[in-house]
């Protein structure tokens, strides 16, 4: 948390100063691979937040590279958080909730298996995808039907983010009072 929380900081220090460009210039392949892993692990590390992430993808790889890299992210970080509910849910469910209640709770998690009602959960958790991939993790959600959904939620407020970043870049002034 400490080491993303202070990559945040340089970053926007760098953006501030116009040394951002240049030094993920340097890094090269690895700049866009460094964001996919960041955007990954605000999913993954549920209180870490990734909206920065979308504003500087955007200012930084521009709109539509920007906002590939940061779908890749959110794509990624989630089948990972589905795939680790689906692993060990379980067995967290049993120390937080005890094993008289872990039925009770699947039962609930269940009510997301079906594609109806999995995009009425995700409309409602638009704002915390990472608690719901873990719900649909624990439910008998298909990964294909999950990844789907999830992913075409995912594009308005990526393509919106990025655009901003973007545009703080090109016409900083104009949509800064935006």
């Amino acid at each position: 948390f400490v080491f993303v929380a202070a990559l945040f900081v340089l970053s926007f220090w760098l953006l501030r100063n116009g040394e951002l460009q240049s030094v993920v210039e340097s890094l090269g392949f690895w700049a866009p691979f460094l964001v996919i892993v960041l955007k990954m692990t605000t999913l993954i590390i549920a209180p870490l937040g990734g909206t920065p992430i979308y504003v500087l993808s955007g200012a930084v790889f521009g709109p539509t590279s920007g906002f590939i890299i940061v779908m890749i992210g959110d794509i990624l970080g989630s089948s990972v958080c589905f795939f680790i509910s689906r692993k060990y849910g379980e067995k967290v469910l049993k120390t937080f909730v005890g094993e008289n209640n872990v039925e009770s709770v699947l039962k609930t998690v269940n009510i997301i298996s079906t594609t109806k009602s999995f995009i009425k959960a995700r409309l409602g958790f638009v704002s915390m995808p990472e608690l719901l991939s873990y719900a649909a993790g624990l439910s008998k959600i298909k990964f294909s039907t999950f990844t789907f959904i999830n992913s075409l939620f995912y594009v308005p407020v990526v393509s919106l983010y990025v655009f901003f970043g973007s545009a703080l870049v090109e016409l900083s002034v104009k949509y800064f009072f935006i």
